[in-house]
Parts: C-alpha cells; structure tokens; sequence
C-alpha cells in the first residue's frame, strides 16, 4: 500500500481526502500525520506534502487552485514580467467558502467542478484566464512558450480556443510555433501591432543552419537577447562577429535585450519603424536595361 506522501505526490502533492480516495481508517492516519508534521493540513479535508510549493499552498488556503499567469511556471512556460506576475490567481468553485484573502489576489469563480480542485490548473485553464487577462503581446508570448515547450500542437491550440474569451482566442490566432523566446515573441507582435510583420526564425544564409529572432522586409534581422546570454563574453563576441559577416552580405541587424523590449517597448519599436520608414528593410531591387 503507497504512503500517504506517496499518495499526496501522485495527485500533485495537495488534494482532498475525497481526491485520495481514504478510507476512514487511512483518513485518520492522515490526520495523524498532520500532526506530527511529515505532511500538511491546508484546510479542513485538504492535505498537502511538506515541499508543497508557498503559491500552491496559499490559494488552497484561499480556496482554490492556481490559474492563469500564476501557473505558468508550474507548467514550464514563458512568464510575463512586471505587475501581471505578481498577482495572485486562484480559480475557485462558487460553492467553496474562500478564507481571507492577502493584497494582490484575484479569484475567478467558476461553476465547473475542478478536478483537481486544489494545486495547479490543467494546461488549458492556465492557457485560456492567462491570454484572456495578459497584454496581448504577452499572451501571445505564453502561448508560443506552451507550442514550443509542451506537447500543445498549433492544431489543438487552436480547436481548444474555440471556447475561449474573444481576447485570447485572437491571441491565439498569433501564436507561432517557431518562436524560441517570450522576448522574441513580444517583440513580433509589438511591431504587427504597429503595422510592421516579422518573420520569426528566418534561415541564414551562412551555410552552418543558424537562424535569426526576425525578419523585417527581406533584410533587416532582429536579434533578441536574454541577459545571462548578453552577459557572457564568449557569446556576445560571437555575436558580434556573426552580425559583422551578416552587415557585409547586405543585412542590417538590430540587437534588444529583454530589459529594453519590456522595459521600453515605445523606443524600441520607433527604432525598428524608422529603418522601416526610409525603406531600409528591403534590398535594392536591379535596374532594368533600358
């Protein structure tokens, strides 16, 4: 017969003696494990492992389970920065009795019953509270991250936003499978948002099958960098050879890190828009003979 924790931990590491399926034999030893400290009482008939994640455990203490941009880490996706993560999302039955709630909570009341009713919501909540309450560019960032980091197909994105709000099932109709980061992401529909269309994950033309963030036109390429990868000597000095070849075959290659595409989206898509305005973008076409 599995453990108690083993139970706990084949169910998430948090559920409900109901969830568990205890007998009242195996109830009261819960109870009793409860007390002695080798698993957690989170709230009346709701037990949870010791290393229960602190996010899980307060919205089970609230009432409910994690949602939306709160679950994105749990299921190794992209995480928006600022305000949008700092806020708590617990999704909630309508008819469970939610506990004080702590500053930057919200709850989203829902009349299915969730299973599991605790922990972490399915893939599917997660992706649908989150490209219904994120900035669109953002949205559109997690869900890239769920095709390019889950076994998510465009195909079943797309039936499964059939049922979502009109926000995110236009999120989703952006979504692009061959984006490689939430900076690279954001920033493609940041510049569609003003009137600019990128490619992402253009081919070089360098014979060793590399690739740029994005193409703009048919020449100007966009490099997104992480901070640790700008950081690192070795690669910035590749880099900076790589766009030096790339400058000499006729490309022109602008460099964002993730800072200034979160931190000044504004400057950043005037910067991509001026080379634009002035055709930059686009190699010379050839002169007819006449």
């Amino acid at each position: 017969m599995p453990s108690l924790e083993t139970l706990l931990r084949r169910h998430g590491g948090i559920a409900t003696v109901r969830e568990l399926a205890l007998s009242p034999t195996r109830q009261r030893a819960m109870a009793r494990a409860a007390l002695r400290g080798t698993v957690r009482r989170v709230r009346r008939g709701v037990y949870a492992v010791r290393d229960a994640p602190a996010d899980v455990l307060l919205a089970a203490t609230i009432g409910g389970r994690l949602t939306g941009v709160s679950g994105l880490w749990h299921h190794g996706l992209w995480v928006p920065p600022g305000p949008q993560a700092d806020e708590l999302h617990v999704e909630v039955r309508v008819a469970t009795t939610v506990s004080a709630r702590p500053a930057r909570t919200r709850v989203h009341w829902t009349r299915e019953r969730t299973t599991p009713q605790f922990g972490v919501a399915p893939l599917e909540h997660v992706l649908s509270r989150a490209a219904a309450d994120l900035p669109r560019a953002y949205a559109v960032a997690v869900l890239d991250s769920a095709l390019r980091c889950t076994p998510l197909t465009p195909t079943e994105l797309t039936i499964l936003a059939q049922g979502w709000s009109p926000a995110a099932r236009a999120a989703a109709a952006l979504a692009d499978e061959r984006s490689e980061s939430g900076t690279e992401s954001a920033l493609r529909i940041l510049l569609r948002e003003a009137g600019i269309p990128s490619m992402p994950q253009p081919p070089l033309p360098l014979g060793d099958h590399t690739r740029a963030d994005l193409l703009v036109g048919d020449c100007l390429l966009i490099e997104c960098d992480s901070e640790a990868h700008h950081a690192e000597p070795t690669s910035r000095r590749a880099d900076l050879a790589r766009d030096a070849l790339l400058t000499s075959l006729g490309f022109i290659v602008m460099r964002f890190d993730y800072r200034r595409v979160f931190e000044e989206p504004r400057a950043v898509v005037a910067e991509v828009a001026a080379v634009v305005a002035r055709g930059a973008h686009l190699s010379a076409r050839p002169t007819l003979p006449p």
